[in-house]
Order: C-alpha cells, then sequence, then structure tokens
C-alpha cells in the first residue's frame, strides 16, 4: 500500500495537482474535528484528500466528482487499497454537470475542482450544505493572482482570478456563512453554514 507520502510524489512527478502539506493538515484538522457523516468532494484527483478526510472521519461516506477517467481509475485503486473504497462513490464528468444535478444533503463539502468554476457552484453547493456543514474551498487565492492581478498574466489566468476573487467576495458577504480565509498553501476558506 502507498503511503500518503508516495501517493504526493507520485502526483507531482506527473503533475497531477495535490494539496500542500499546510492543507492537507488543515482539511485533516476540520474534518476531525466536525466529524461529518457525508462528504462531498469537487475535483478527485487520484484520492489524495479524499483519502485524507475519510482517515479524519471513519465514519463518513464521500461523494466525489473527477473528469478525468484515468485519475478517477487511480483515485479507486487507491481507496481500495486503504479499505475504503465501499464508502466512497465516484461521479466521472464535467463538475459543471454533476453538480447541479446532485441531491440530498451534505455536512462537509470539498471544493478543488475547476477554479474559475467556484462562484458558479456555490448557489448548488450552498443548497446541499446543512446547517452548521462546512464548505472548505482550495486555492482561492489562486497563485496569489486573486490579490494582485499583474498585466503581463495569460489571459486565462486573470480571468480565473477574476472568478476566484469574485467568489471570495461573494462568500465572504453572504450572511448564510460565517468564512474562515486560511493564508496556507494557495488559500482556503472554511464556511459554516449558519442559516
Amino acid at each position: 500500500m502507498h503511503t500518503l507520502d508516495e501517493l504526493k510524489k507520485y502526483a507531482r512527478e506527473r503533475y497531477i495537482p495535490v494539496m500542500l502539506d499546510d492543507t492537507k493538515q488543515l482539511l485533516f484538522d476540520e474534518v476531525r474535528q466536525r466529524l461529518p457523516r457525508r462528504i462531498l468532494e469537487i475535483g478527485t484527483a487520484i484520492g489524495y484528500s479524499g483519502i485524507v478526510m475519510l482517515s479524519a472521519s471513519p465514519e463518513a461516506t464521500l461523494n466525489t466528482v473527477e473528469l478525468s477517467e484515468r485519475s478517477a481509475a487511480l483515485a479507486r485503486e487507491n481507496f481500495r487499497e486503504r479499505g475504503m473504497l465501499d464508502r466512497v462513490n465516484i461521479f466521472i464528468g464535467d463538475a459543471r454537470e454533476i453538480v447541479p444535478q446532485l441531491t440530498g444533503s451534505y455536512d462537509f463539502i470539498f471544493m478543488d475542482g475547476p477554479k474559475g468554476q467556484y462562484e458558479t457552484f456555490f448557489p448548488y453547493l450552498t443548497e446541499l450544505l446543512t446547517v452548521g456543514g462546512a464548505l472548505v474551498c482550495d486555492n482561492v487565492l489562486y497563485k496569489g493572482l486573486v490579490e494582485h492581478v499583474p498585466d503581463d498574466k495569460r489571459h486565462k489566468h486573470i480571468t480565473v482570478a477574476r472568478n476566484m476573487r469574485a467568489f471570495l467576495q461573494d462568500i465572504t458577504a453572504d450572511p448564510r456563512f460565517d468564512t474562515v480565509l486560511h493564508r496556507v498553501g494557495d488559500g482556503v476558506t472554511v464556511s459554516t453554514k449558519k442559516f
């Protein structure tokens, strides 16, 4: 069985994004503190963050959305190796199509999917999240560009940074949430739903 460090090394050697260590610790601590029963994740990759969350909350089940069939297959194998596969349901496809169709409720949502789409997903995730539940969003400072958009960056990055800035402003101002921005990794918000 691969350790988390080995999984991280495998991912980085193949340019598969996995969270930074301080982000991993924050995510683990938030899940351990809250012990959610139903977790939703946008962006499975190879299952690294899913394993972190399921390790922190041994009773939890995870529904996770991944665009790449290859990544989903790797994730499935990594969950299987840890005896977690029976607690995981992987939706393969575009989160922009899947998220609006999701039903039920979740007491913990981890968003680490397409960076330019957080604002689009926000209303749907708000509906799915239970009162008292947490929405944790990774990469909200997007390479530092959200706070300082330089003129010489390629258009794609500026658009993503602007979209992320709009999301950050909206979630911080939303009275339904108590949001804390943690300056770890590439920026992480932890938003607890109040009503």
